[in-house]
C-alpha cells in the first residue's frame, strides 16, 4: 500500500482543503506500520533497502505532519470567520474534511461560539447599552470584529506543564501537538522555543 502524501502536501499549500475520503488517517498509519515492519525485517539496517526505506518512513512522517498543520489552520481560520458571522473569501467544505476532521469542526465550533456568546457580547451589549441608538448601532458592529486577532495556531517542540491561558482556560500540551491558543500565551511559548508559529489568523 503507498499513498503519495507528496501530492496532497503540494495541493495541501493551495488555500483550498484538498478532499480527503473517510478512513484517509487511518490508512496512512497502517502504511506507516507497514514501512516500519518492513525496516524491521531488515537484516542490515545499513543495506541500500534499509536507507531507502528509513528516507520513505522519514518522508512519509514529515509530510503527514505538515499536510495535518495546514488543514488544522484552515478549519480553525473557517470555525473563526463562522463564529463572527463572516464569510470566507475561500469557504472551506465540510465535505472536504474527514469525519475526524468534521467533529474537530464542530467541537471548535460549540467552543468558540460559548466564548463569544459568554464573555464578549456580554461586554460588547454592555458598552452599547450606555450610548444613544446611533452609537449603539455602530458598537453593534465592532462587535462583529473577528475573534482571529486574539488567537493563533501553533505545533508543540515540547512538553509543557499545564498553564491558564488568558482567556481563563487550562491547557496541557505535549510535544507535536497542534494548539489554539490566546495569542499572548502562544508568544510566551515561542520565545521559549517550547512552540512553532503555523498560523496567525
Amino acid at each position: 500500500m503507498e499513498i503519495n502524501l507528496g501530492n496532497i502536501l503540494r495541493e495541501e499549500r493551495k488555500s483550498k482543503l484538498v478532499p480527503l475520503e473517510a478512513g484517509f488517517y487511518g490508512r496512512v498509519k497502517e502504511y506507516l506500520e507497514s514501512l516500519e515492519g518492513e525496516r524491521s525485517k531488515t537484516d542490515d539496517q545499513y543495506s541500500t533497502r534499509s536507507l531507502m526505506i528509513e528516507d520513505e518512513l522519514r518522508s512519509a512522517r514529515k509530510y503527514i505532519e505538515n499536510i495535518i498543520a495546514l488543514r488544522t489552520a484552515k478549519i480553525v481560520r473557517e470555525v473563526s470567520l463562522r463564529v463572527s458571522s463572516r464569510e470566507s473569501q475561500e469557504k472551506q467544505d465540510l465535505e472536504a474534511m474527514t469525519p475526524e476532521e468534521r467533529g474537530f469542526y464542530n467541537q471548535l465550533y460549540e467552543l468558540m461560539k460559548n466564548w463569544r456568546g459568554g464573555l464578549l457580547e456580554p461586554i460588547l451589549k454592555s458598552k452599547s447599552s450606555k450610548k444613544d441608538a446611533k452609537d449603539a448601532k455602530t458598537e453593534s458592529s465592532l462587535g462583529k470584529k473577528d475573534i482571529n486577532k486574539e488567537y493563533v495556531v501553533v505545533r508543540l517542540l515540547r512538553d509543557v506543564p499545564t498553564f491558564l491561558g488568558i482567556d481563563g482556560r487550562s491547557y496541557t500540551l505535549a510535544k507535536e501537538d497542534v494548539a489554539v491558543l490566546p495569542i499572548v500565551n502562544a508568544k510566551v511559548l515561542i520565545n521559549r522555543n517550547a512552540a512553532l508559529l503555523i498560523h496567525n489568523k
